[in-house]
């Protein structure tokens, strides 16, 4: 159970104001809270990290990934670090993610986002949602690690499915992954080798939870997990910002739109250039 944030494209419009919702409601999530049926409020404090890739005003390429266990609402320094990074970026991406440890203890090998790096480019993912982690391990011919996050072993199976920066192979490393899914698979995916970068955002839930909710579609308990695990996002100026439900909720904005189900939208960046281009594909 996490929260994201991603933004992309030139200048990372309106950071300060993500990031302070994001931050806001890692610290107290209501939609969280609901789904758990509590009456106090709960946050997300397992841990937080970030991946920051781009080019400076300057010309020089920027790539910073952060984690720590602290939670975000008690890292200052840590986000204030990442205000000031991201302030010279002309064009590039983040991506941010708050854990709620749900396989795994809080550690910073299991706090998001993962980094992979052993081909010709590199590949970073935040995850909220659960995935069988036990299939997934067979299916990659590994022994399952004790203490270890689901999110490694779904991020091993994309990047092992990977030739380049291509959406297409992107997508469809994921539509195999998601035949994996126990709840949910939301996922932000930045995928970088030097000159271009590309992103995606997956919304995307299990069979086996769509049918639960197909089953009990009045229930308050599912409109809580269906709302818990929707994922928004808004553009401007060639500029795209994704986000978890409670950023969302937080942030109260009009042009906010919810990622439909079962979708994944891929960014690519061209960082000589500033060229963006992007697409919309199902993945199921």
């Amino acid at each position: 159970m996490c929260r994201l944030l991603a933004l992309v494209g030139r200048n990372l419009p309106d950071l300060p104001r993500y990031l302070d919702a994001f931050v806001e409601v890692s610290r107290c999530d209501p939609l969280l809270t609901e789904l758990r049926g509590g009456s106090r409020c709960e946050g997300h404090g397992d841990g937080w990290g970030y991946v920051l890739i781009g080019v400076r005003s300057s010309g020089r390429a920027l790539s910073a990934h952060y984690r720590t266990t602290l939670p975000v609402y008690e890292d200052p320094k840590g986000v204030n670090s990442l205000e000031d990074l991201a302030r010279d970026v002309a064009v590039g991406a983040l991506i941010v993610h708050s854990r709620r440890a749900a396989e795994g203890s809080a550690r910073t090998w299991n706090t998001h986002p993962i980094h992979y790096s052993w081909k010709g480019f590199e590949m970073w993912i935040a995850h909220n949602g659960l995935m069988d982690s036990e299939e997934l391990s067979k299916e990659l011919g590994v022994s399952k690690l004790a203490d270890t996050t689901d999110t490694y072993y779904l991020g091993e199976y994309v990047y092992r499915r990977l030739r380049d920066l291509s959406i297409g192979e992107l997508v469809e490393a994921l539509r195999g992954a998601a035949e994996y899914t126990k709840t949910a698979m939301n996922t932000l995916i930045a995928l970088y080798d030097g000159r271009r970068l590309l992103v995606s955002a997956t919304s995307y839930l299990s069979d086996s939870y769509l049918s639960r909710i197909e089953k009990e579609r009045g229930s308050l308990a599912v409109q809580r997990a269906l709302r818990y695990y929707e994922l928004y996002t808004e553009s401007s100026n060639g500029s795209h910002a994704f986000f978890s439900s409670s950023v969302a909720e937080h942030l109260g904005s009009a042009r906010a739109k919810e990622l439909k189900l079962r979708r994944a939208r891929a960014i690519k960046l061209e960082l000589e250039t500033g060229r963006i281009s992007w697409r919309v594909r199902k993945l199921g």
